[in-house]
């Protein structure tokens, strides 16, 4: 036994478990040919200095405070810059930044005006995707409702507290990786964001189907889990 880090998940409670494991159930049967429909967003903030706690730095006694022993850090980690994304088995949709808290009035204009619905029109009503987005209060605004129902926007029901079952977030995770080893670092909000774009065009089709390709296995172990934690 040796000590580890902790691995952070978001809080579930008894219900959160069962709609987890009966929405998984339901869809327990789904084949690629249906998840491939589902077109996965996500927002996600990233910040400008990212500050890992767990830094360690080997020095000799009584040289804590010397400079080279010394990581400089900025409050709120220097500010954020927050963007919305969307990705399929067979396409990424463009990058949208948001600008300030996301409101569901941001969400019409700046995303599901020009990036969801003008893609979804592009596709016969036969084989229409499906959106998906979580229960974030901008999602679930009855002006939004009413927009997507409105633009014939088929969304897909979705259990709180339940980032593991989003590939999106594993593609979060490669564009946080890839800004932290830039060389030299991002120095402003703005070149962050502009980073955070170029990365993402960066990201391969063949990488965003194998998080895709893998629903099936995160719908499986969220019931082997019984709606609890898995290691997505």
């Amino acid at each position: 036994m040796a000590a580890r880090r902790v691995i952070k998940r978001p809080r579930l409670t008894d219900d959160h478990k069962r709609r987890r494991l009966a929405w998984c159930l339901a869809r327990q049967r789904w084949n690629l040919r249906t998840w491939r429909r589902i077109h996965w967003s996500d927002e996600s903030r990233f910040l400008l200095h990212v500050t890992d706690g767990r830094l360690r730095v080997w020095r000799h006694r009584n040289t804590a405070y010397t400079p080279r022993n010394i990581r400089q850090t900025v409050p709120f980690g220097g500010g954020s810059a927050m963007v919305w994304g969307c990705i399929s088995h067979d396409c990424k949709l463009d990058l949208v930044s948001i600008r300030g808290n996301l409101t569901g009035d941001q969400y019409m204009r700046h995303v599901l005006e020009p990036v969801v619905v003008t893609h979804f029109d592009n596709h016969p009503l036969a084989t229409r995707p499906v959106y998906m987005d979580d229960n974030a209060t901008p999602h679930r605004s009855r002006a939004v409702v009413d927009y997507l129902q409105n633009n014939a926007v088929t969304t897909l029901p979705w259990p709180a507290m339940s980032p593991d079952l989003n590939p999106l977030e594993h593609v979060w995770d490669i564009l946080g990786r890839r800004i932290q080893a830039l060389q030299p670092p991002v120095q402003t909000l703005r070149e962050l964001e502009a980073a955070l774009h170029r990365e993402w065009l960066q990201v391969t089709r063949e990488q965003i189907r194998r998080l895709t390709g893998g629903t099936r296995r995160r719908v499986d172990a969220v019931i082997r889990a019984r709606g609890g934690f898995t290691r997505y």
